[in-house]
This record gives C-alpha cells, sequence and structure tokens, in this order.
C-alpha cells in the first residue's frame, strides 16, 4: 500500500534530542515542517467475509500524512496540568501476593481418595498439596532434592523420600514436618496401606524393613534376603523389586526379588509360596527373552496382586506377564502384549516381533465390582514413542469352578485391549490413577482418570477406560493449570472490577476432581481492578482467570479452544493473547499465523440437551478447513461448543496467510490490530466485520523496522488539530513509532490513515502508554473517550515509548521530546494510577510510571519528566527466557513470570497507605489454607473371602498387626495427628454402613443454613466451611446477571457511538 507513490518527509528525524541524565535534568527543543501532501493508496474492493463479498465498499487506505509539527509544546519539568505524581515513599511497598505454578518440573504424586487431596513433589525440593477453591500448601523440602516416592498414610500423614533415601514425614493437620531420618540403606521401592501406620521398605541389599510412622522409628520386625538364603544362595545380594499388600489380608505381603516372588505372612513369619518363571529351551519367551535354545530365568520388574487376591502376575524383563495361583504356586499363563503361552516349548519358533513395545510398569485396576478388572500397561518403544495399553479381562471367572485350562484362556482370550498413544514423545516419569471408589486395592478401584506425569514436565490426564485426553482446567486447580500442557504464552490485563466479577460469575463450574480441604480467610484489598490472567498453551486452549483468585473458586476460568474453532489436532501453540476488559473481547494467535477473535457473549448454539441434536455431527462432515477460503476474514461463529450457555464465542478468524504473527492487540472499541513479522499490518473493525488497513510498512521511505512488534490505540489531539482522534501507535522491532489515524467514512466503517513515522528508540519497543498532558489521565482508547469525540473534544496528550534500553515522552505530531536510559534491560513497564486519600480528607488519584528491569529492580517515576523517586526489588532476577510474559499494570500490581510452569503477582501498593483498605491487615506470616477434615471415614478394609478363610486363612485386624509389628509393649503414639486420625478409620463393615447411609458429597459439600436454626452439634470444620461458601454464595447470586445484560449494553453503546462519530466535528 506504501509503494504505490513516493513520500517526501516520513521519516521526521529530530535534530533536537534531550536526554534525562542520571541527576535527571531535562532539555527540550522542537523543529517545525511544512506538511506532505496527502497521498491515497487506492480503494480497491475485497471480498473479505468467509465466501461472500461484504456489504458495501471497504476502503483499504494506506494513505500517509505528514504531521504539523508546532513550536513551543515543552514540557514543564515538574508535574503537569494539576495531577499528582506522588513521592511518598510511604504509598509503595513491593510484596508477593500471589504465586502460581511449579517451581521445576513434577516428578512424582499421590492422591488420597478420603480426604480428596492431591499431593505432587517436583525436582526442586517442593511438595504441594491441593484440595478444592485453589487450596494449596506447599512444603518445602530443606535441600532441594528430587523426591522419588510419596504417599499419604491414615488421611492425616504425608510421606516422601527423596533420592538420598531420606524419609520424611508431613502432617496435614499441623501442616508441618513431623520428622525426617536417614534410612539404613539404599531404598529401591516402598509400600504403604491408607488405614495403617506401617511403611514396608525394600533395600538394595534384599532387606526389608518396617518403618513405624507413628511411633518414628524402625520394627524389630525384619525380612531378610529370602531370593539369598532359600532359592539362590549362589546369586549374591539382589535387590527388593517390589512389595505389595495383600488386597484382602494385612497379614500378608508380596516380595519379588530378581528370580523369585514370595508370599510372605508376617503372623508366621514364613514364607507361604513361592513363584520362579523359568524357560525351558525352544520356549519362546516374551520378545526381549534371550536366545531361545537355553534355558532361562527372566528377571522380575514388578510383581501384583489381583484384587480378589487368589492369583498375582509377574512383570519379567523379557516382556513376559505372568500369571500364578497364589494359593498353589500354579503358573497359568504367561503372554505378553501379542502373543500367549510362552513359556511352552514350540517346534516352530517364530522371531518376535521387531521393535515391539517393552513393558514397563503394570497396574491391576478393578471396576466398581473388584472382580471385573483390567490391565493397564505402561510401554516405551524407539521407533513408535511412549504409550499405554489397556487389556480388558472383564469378570473373573469363580475360583472353586473354574480348573486351570479355563483360567489360562481367561487371561489368553482377553475381552478387549486398546492402545493409548501419547501424543508427545516424552517419557512417562510417573503415572497415579484417580480412584472414585474407595482407597483400597493399591490406588486402582474404578479410577475415572490417570494422571501422567511425562519427562518434559507437562501432565497429562488420560480417561479412563476411554483412554481420551482432557485438558479440562477445572478439573485441577490453578497451578496444575500451567503444565496440563505448558503455558506458551501469559498476559495479565488490568479489568474493571464490577464487570470482571461478573463475567466470572458465569463461568462457575463444579466439576474439580478434589473436593478436600478448606481455603482459609484472607482480607481483600479495596480496588474497582482486578488482575486478568489469561494463558495460552501448546494445544490450542486458552484459559481466563482471575489473578489473584481469593473471591472467587477453582472453577471460575473460561476455557477457550482453537482446535475445535479451526478444525485441526497440530500447529495449535498459541503464542499471542490480547484481552480487552471493557468490552469483554479476545484475541489470539498461533504461531502458524492464524488469529481468532473472541467475544463474551450468549451462545446461540448452546442446547442443554445435546443427545437430541445433530448439529455436532453435521459439523464433523463439513470437514470445515481454512484452506477452502480465499478471503482474509473467515466467520467462525457456528464453531462454538453447543455445550456452553455463555462465555467467549469464536467471532472471526483472520486468515492473512502472512506467517507468523509478530503482535496483537484487541482494543476497547471494537478495533483489532495485528501485526506479521513479514511487515505485513493489519487493521480490522469488529463491527462489520472489515478490514480497515491491510499494508506492508516496510514500504514506509525511510523506516528502519521490518515489522510492528506492540501497538496501542489512543484518543487524543494530533500535532495542532485542535480535536481529538482515535489513534493507533505502532512500535517497531528498530525503535520506529507509526502513527496511524482512524476516521469514519460515512459508510458506516472507518479509514485508516498512516500519518506519521518517527525514530525514537534504540531498540525494540515493547509498550507504548498515551495519557493526556494537563491531568495525566491514561488515554488508551475506550468507550467513554470515544463518545466524547462526537462532541469536538480535544485533549492534548503524550506517549510513553519503552523499549529494553530506555523510555521516551514524546507528543504525537510534535518534536518534543523525554527520555531516560537504563543500565539493566527493562522488560515491562507501564503507567499506573494509584487513589489514595490525601492529607484533605479527599480520594485522589497518583500517576507513577513504573519499570521493571531484568535484574528484578523495579523503578516508581514521575510523569513526564520521569524524575525517579522510589526504588524497590522483585524477591530475585527475571528469566530472560520469559521476560516478555512479564507485565506492570495499571493498578500497581506486577505479574511475573519466572519460568516454564511459575509465576508470580506482586503488588507495589502499600494499601495501608492508601487511607482506602481500613479492614486491610497485613498478617505478619501468610496464612494457609485447611487441609486435614477430621470427620471423614477412611473406608473399611477388604476382608478375605470365605474361600480363603475355609482354606485355613485367618482375617487379622490393625489391632493385632499393630503389636505385631510394634510389639506387645509398644508405647502410645507419639503425634497427635494418629490420635485425630484413629476415630476417622472405620473397624468394620458397620462403620461402613453408617457412612454409606450419607449422601456422597455430604462431606465435602455444605448446604446454606436455615434462618434461625442451629446445630449443636456440628463440628468446627464444618461450621467454618459453610459460613465461608455461604459469604461468597450471596455474591454471586447477585452477580449473576451482570454478564448477561452487558453484553446487550456494549453492542447499543457501539451503535450510538458510531452514529454520534458520523455526526461530530472531527475538523476535517
Amino acid at each position: 500500500m506504501f509503494g504505490s507513490k513516493k513520500l517526501k518527509n516520513v521519516s521526521m528525524k529530530l535534530k533536537s534530542k534531550s536526554s534525562t541524565t542520571n541527576d535527571d535534568s531535562t532539555r527540550t527543543r522542537s523543529e517545525e515542517t511544512t506538511p506532505s501532501p496527502l497521498l491515497d493508496g487506492g480503494d480497491k474492493n475485497r471480498g473479505i467475509f468467509g465466501k461472500r463479498s461484504s456489504k458495501g465498499n471497504l476502503s483499504m487506505k494506506g494513505a500517509l500524512e505528514s504531521p504539523k509539527v508546532m513550536s513551543g509544546g515543552s514540557f514543564d519539568s515538574g508535574s503537569t496540568g494539576g495531577y499528582s505524581s506522588s513521592s511518598s515513599e510511604k504509598l509503595y511497598a513491593a510484596k508477593e501476593l500471589n504465586h502460581y505454578g511449579l517451581r521445576g518440573k513434577p516428578v512424582t504424586a499421590a492422591f488420597d481418595f478420603t480426604q480428596s487431596l492431591l499431593a505432587v513433589a517436583t525436582e526442586a525440593g517442593e511438595i504441594h498439596v491441593f484440595g478444592k477453591q485453589q487450596v494449596e500448601v506447599t512444603f518445602v523440602l530443606r535441600t532441594p532434592t528430587r523426591v522419588k516416592f510419596l504417599r499419604f498414610v491414615k488421611g492425616v500423614f504425608l510421606i516422601a523420600i527423596d533420592n538420598k533415601n531420606i524419609i520424611m514425614v508431613f502432617s496435614l493437620y499441623s501442616k508441618k514436618m513431623l520428622t525426617s531420618l536417614f534410612s539404613p540403606g539404599q531404598i529401591e521401592c516402598i509400600e504403604t496401606d491408607p488405614t495403617l501406620d506401617w511403611l514396608f521398605l525394600g533395600f538394595h541389599n534384599g532387606l526389608t524393613m518396617i518403618y513405624d510412622v507413628d511411633h518414628d522409628t524402625f520394627s524389630d520386625f525384619k525380612i531378610e534376603n529370602l531370593q539369598k538364603t532359600k532359592y539362590f544362595p549362589r546369586e549374591g545380594a539382589t535387590p527388593v523389586k517390589s512389595i505389595q499388600w495383600n488386597p484382602r489380608d494385612m497379614a500378608s505381603i508380596l516380595i519379588s526379588y530378581n528370580y523369585v516372588t514370595v508370599v510372605y505372612s508376617l503372623v508366621e513369619a514364613e514364607v507361604k509360596q513361592h513363584f520362579i518363571y523359568e524357560l525351558p529351551p525352544y520356549a519362546p519367551g516374551g520378545e526381549y527373552s534371550e536366545t531361545v535354545m537355553k534355558h532361562r530365568k527372566p528377571k522380575v520388574v514388578q510383581s501384583l496382586y489381583h484384587p480378589n487376591s487368589l492369583h498375582i502376575m509377574t512383570l519379567h524383563e523379557d516382556n513376559s506377564m505372568v500369571f500364578w495361583d497364589a494359593n498353589t504356586g500354579q503358573l497359568i499363563q504367561a503372554r505378553t502384549i501379542f502373543e500367549t503361552d510362552i513359556h511352552i516349548k514350540q517346534n516352530n519358533i517364530t522371531e518376535p516381533m521387531p521393535g515391539a513395545p517393552r513393558i514397563k510398569r503394570v497396574n491391576w485396576i478393578c471396576q466398581s465390582n473388584p472382580e471385573y478388572t483390567s490391565l493397564l500397561l505402561y510401554t516405551e518403544n524407539e521407533q513408535t514413542g511412549c504409550a499405554f495399553t489397556m487389556i480388558d479381562l472383564g469378570g473373573t471367572p469363580l475360583y472353586s469352578l473354574t480348573t486351570y485350562e479355563s483360567m489360562s484362556k481367561y487371561y489368553a482370550n482377553t475381552k478387549n485391549q486398546k492402545l493409548f498413544p501419547l501424543e508427545k514423545n516424552f517419557p512417562v516419569i510417573d503415572f497415579l490413577p484417580i480412584p472414585r471408589k474407595s482407597p483400597h486395592f493399591s490406588g486402582c478401584h474404578d479410577p475415572s482418570l490417570i494422571l501422567i506425569l511425562l519427562g518434559n514436565g507437562e501432565m497429562e490426564t488420560m480417561m479412563y477406560p476411554s483412554g481420551l485426553f482432557t485438558y479440562k482446567a477445572t478439573l485441577f486447580p490453578q497451578t496444575l493449570s500451567w503444565i496440563r500442557p505448558h503455558a506458551t504464552t501469559a498476559v495479565c490485563t488490568a479489568a474493571p472490577r464490577k464487570l470482571w466479577l461478573g463475567m466470572m460469575s458465569a463461568a462457575k463450574n463444579n466439576d474439580g476432581i478434589l473436593k478436600g480441604g478448606m481455603p482459609v480467610k484472607k482480607d481483600y484489598r479495596v480496588s474497582d481492578i482486578r488482575s486478568a490472567l489469561a494463558t495460552g498453551h501448546t494445544d490450542g486452549s486458552i484459559r481466563i482467570w482471575d489473578a489473584s483468585h481469593n473471591e472467587l473458586s477453582e472453577s471460575s476460568v473460561f476455557e477457550v479452544s482453537l482446535s475445535r474453532i479451526l478444525n485441526k489436532a497440530t500447529d495449535l501453540v498459541v503464542d499471542h493473547i490480547s484481552f480487552a476488559p471493557e468490552t469483554l473481547e479476545l484475541a489470539a494467535a498461533t504461531t502458524s499465523g492464524e488469529v481468532t477473535l473472541f467475544k463474551f457473549e450468549v451462545n446461540q448454539f448452546y442446547n442443554p440437551n445435546p443427545q437430541d441434536d445433530t448439529r455436532d455431527l453435521d459439523l464433523n462432515f463439513r470437514r470445515f478447513s481454512l484452506n477452502e477460503y480465499k478471503s482474509i476474514l473467515i466467520d467462525v461463529k457456528e464453531r462454538s461448543s453447543e455445550k456452553m450457555k455463555q462465555g467467549f464465542m469464536p467471532a472471526l478468524v483472520v486468515n492473512a496467510r502472512k506467517g507468523k504473527v509478530s503482535t496483537v492487540k484487541n482494543s476497547n472499541v471494537g478495533f483489532v490490530c495485528i501485526g506479521y513479522e513479514d511487515g505485513t499490518l493489519i487493521v480490522v473493525d469488529r463491527r462489520g466485520p472489515v478490514i480497515t488497513f491491510i499494508g506492508d510498512i516496510r514500504a514506509i521511505p525511510k523506516l528502519n523496522g521490518t515489522c510492528v512488534t506492540c501497538a496501542e490505540f489512543g484518543t487524543m489531539e494530533y500535532g495542532s488539530d485542535g480535536y481529538s482522534s482515535v489513534l493507533l501507535f505502532c512500535g517497531t522491532n528498530a525503535g520506529d513509532l507509526i502513527t496511524f489515524k482512524l476516521t469514519p467514512n460515512g459508510k458506516g466503517t472507518f479509514d485508516t490513515h498512516c500519518v506519521d513515522c518517527i525514530k525514537t528508540n534504540s531498540s525494540t519497543i515493547f509498550k507504548i502508554d498515551p495519557f493526556s498532558k494537563k491531568t495525566g489521565r491514561s488515554c488508551v482508547a475506550n468507550m467513554a473517550l470515544l463518545k466524547e469525540l462526537s462532541t469536538g473534544v480535544c485533549v492534548p496528550g503524550c506517549v510513553i515509548l519503552s523499549s529494553s534500553n530506555e523510555i521516551r515522552v514524546i507528543r504525537p505530531g510534535k518534536s518534543s521530546e523525554h527520555h531516560k536510559s537504563f543500565k539493566a534491560p527493562l522488560v515491562a513497564s507501564s503507567l499506573c494510577y494509584i487513589p489514595h486519600i490525601s492529607s484533605k480528607g479527599e480520594v485522589k488519584e497518583t500517576s507513577d510510571f513504573v519499570t521493571l528491569q531484568m535484574n528484578g529492580e523495579i523503578k516508581i517515576m514521575s510523569v513526564p519528566d520521569m524524575k525517579e523517586h522510589i526504588s524497590t526489588r522483585a524477591p530475585g532476577p527475571l528469566n530472560p527466557q520469559f521476560a516478555k510474559d512479564c507485565y506492570v499494570l495499571r493498578n500497581g500490581d506486577i505479574f511475573l513470570r519466572l519460568g516454564m510452569s511459575e509465576s508470580s503477582l506482586l503488588s507495589i501498593v502499600n494499601n495501608r497507605a492508601t487511607g482506602l483498605n481500613h479492614d486491610y491487615n497485613e498478617p505478619a506470616a501468610k496464612p494457609t489454607d485447611m487441609l486435614y477434615n477430621p470427620t471423614l471415614q477412611i473406608p473399611f478394609r477388604p476382608q478375605v473371602n470365605s474361600l480363603q478363610w475355609a482354606r485355613g486363612t485367618v482375617y487379622c485386624t490393625s489391632d493385632q498387626i499393630d503389636q505385631l509389628l510394634g510389639g506387645e509393649n509398644r508405647p502410645p503414639s507419639k503425634y497427635e495427628e494418629s490420635k485425630i486420625a484413629f476415630k476417622t478409620i472405620s473397624r468394620n463393615l458397620e462403620d461402613d454402613k453408617k457412612k454409606l447411609k450419607k449422601p456422597s458429597n455430604n462431606d465435602f459439600s455444605y448446604q446454606r443454613p436455615v434462618k434461625n436454626s442451629h446445630q449443636r452439634n456440628q463440628s468446627y470444620f464444618k461450621g467454618m466451611s459453610r459460613a465461608w461458601e455461604n459469604k461468597w454464595d450471596n455474591i454471586e447470586d447477585k452477580l449473576n446477571d451482570y454478564a448477561a445484560d452487558m453484553s446487550e449494553g456494549l453492542n447499543e453503546m457501539f451503535e450510538e457511538t458510531t452514529k454520534n462519530m458520523a455526526k461530530g466535528a472531527f475538523g476535517i
């Protein structure tokens, strides 16, 4: 658009530049030039809306006007126009408000069914315990070591063992570490039971020891290396490979060594049965078996009990899965994923399948009825990567009526078999079933989800048994959202409080997996501004949260998926997000160049009964593809999900096919600016929708930059026009400032003209802040300022331009300038407006400019002379890789992205000093959420069946186990936690029956109390939680209809503003 005619004197070089030295002295000069004639780049119509032409004539002018630069116009050295720029240090005090995400990659996890809590340990030596409503407590280890084992015990203890073999015991009740001790050797495996105090430890030398969690001591009861002493004395010391408690009999355990697996009786202190897997010559064995002509003993990897405890399975290094009769030791079946009867000699041995997936771990999962089971196998393959395989075994045949031959066929001819490949080619560090029925059967009782921790630090959530992967943000707290999957970009924006809470009330959702804990009561800041956080992820999902998450529940999140809208599964990485909080509009760009525009509104396609509708099926059959459209603007409203009643609905996709996007700015007045790395710039008016400008900025004469790196819309006077206009300021990667003017064209749309291009900064401009010269207030375009334009208002304005090493203040269309340079690179900046009560008792607003530097230094400067009057620091230096995702907000909040999965929200405002927060009390120590609920009962442990009882298996109670392992003179409990937990364990079936009479969610959800009624026997925990949830139920009831009315009101404002602007005097 710029190449059609030559342009003279476009680049206004400032012949006199003033810079602020270290003593902040300022010099300003200006120069008057003659304007060049107006150039018009044409008025060519283009079909831009889907496959249809847009209505009416579309103006896409690339006209560029030379500015009229008047003499004078210099700034005062102090505060300007009567607005205040505070120099009081009492008004500012940096502190951390919230911390998001995880420090380091997650390495292991544990889930407590009864308390409904999830613990996740990271490689940085932190253990996060999550519950409902953003409940989170973090235990920080004394030294940052990697945790390799994590278990919940009796609902109140959390056991962690690190790679230095240090055993740590944490209390969920007191939220403190109770003890830590060095183990006597290298720990290879552990086993716990949710109802018992005992921790079984299998060591590298083959010894099995038992740790008494309740008394912080080791039991005198030890199990020697049984393989060496009883079966293979010549093999020497071998490690304990696997330990599992009998799911029906707590008096026996299953222990595996390299070549033998045994059932060991704790009561009799002897082996009840042993299992040795031997392959005779010419038996094929597993795919990774050695020479088949030899006799072989494949090493054991893992051993498992069937949930009914009548059968066991041993997994071996050659990929063999061997099923045994637990009572007689009879081998029933040996198989791999693909082959059966691999333990039997064969005449015609076929070569094993090349590249067969190697089985690394198996979980024996049961349904609600434990007799219906399946095997979940995790496999690794060099060619195909990592995957899960489900072998559905179906209902287990009756043990007493089934022959070994029939049972062998049962394990060989399985009911169903599914492969669940992982899309990401990273090894699985750990995976964890989330049970729904009980905490027993090794945590595998009817799981609906499988949590998968990947080597790259991400967490996958696989639904079971379907094998589908879900990334729904509301399933888990916000901290885990940063790794489900990784956040590729983050944007923090200041939003009007009433508008924000009204919108977020429509996002209430109660489908979270975790129900435990109770959030602590917090003191809230009195502010009309909220901090909104939007994150973009590798799967194309965009999530919008409340950054402070104090007033909203953990399910208050809006989530949109580009995958469904764009109808593709690859190239969905989100790398740019722009959120307009006043109009509730959203723009998101992917690395492949598509920009999708959303608007918060009621879903016109919402269907509460989707089973009766074929819309989704019709959409799938249409095979929607952006490549089928030749136009730039594509209508995608019908791609919205019918499951969402209200939220961010897709409106438009801008598919310019210009490569990667360099910047996206969605204004609060309906305009969207999109810059591409190839130099293309597009301005879209959402109200058409129409393109008001498209062109290549590289065609501008004497322009140094090659692409636009940031953009901002403002309303102020340009040059000496005598009236205010909608201006678009674009900064480039070489420090240029390009100014565009947006004017109504009388056809219901706008024309966008380039009016100025000057070299301002020496490096890439990343932030533009327009403000009024007289009042200091923000001139960022919004609907209120837009309505004033029709009256011919004239607001002289200034623009602050931030780059990595300097900031400059200029007057659009004039040459006056202030300048300040920095030694450490800048990463974020913004004008901040802090309300406070003056000495006269009046509420005033302080305008200051705040910068954040790479070394963590925060500078607060006066406006517009940029005199530094306060300097403070962030908690630490920033990560250069994520510096682009750091933001300073106009309410004084600072968002820091510290790593791939970690971020923080700071505030530089001293809430007590403002005089507006009379009830705000900054606690000496930050309160932590409650984790442990003593009213919840642990379900009764399953017992042996009648057949096992008839065969002589004697049921052993937990008290007998305590006496057996702890001795007759076992002292009373050392910790208060044990006394509390003792009352929560169901000792018999009668306790379970009493518990089952209650509603399923009664222990986690609290109903609103009836007026004038009291429950005298109500526990403190439940009473407090009801009062707490009641408070916010009332607030959300009042705000529930706010978001519904808002969309209609904004549309009416848009229409009225457009009419007034067309009638108003713009002076053109």
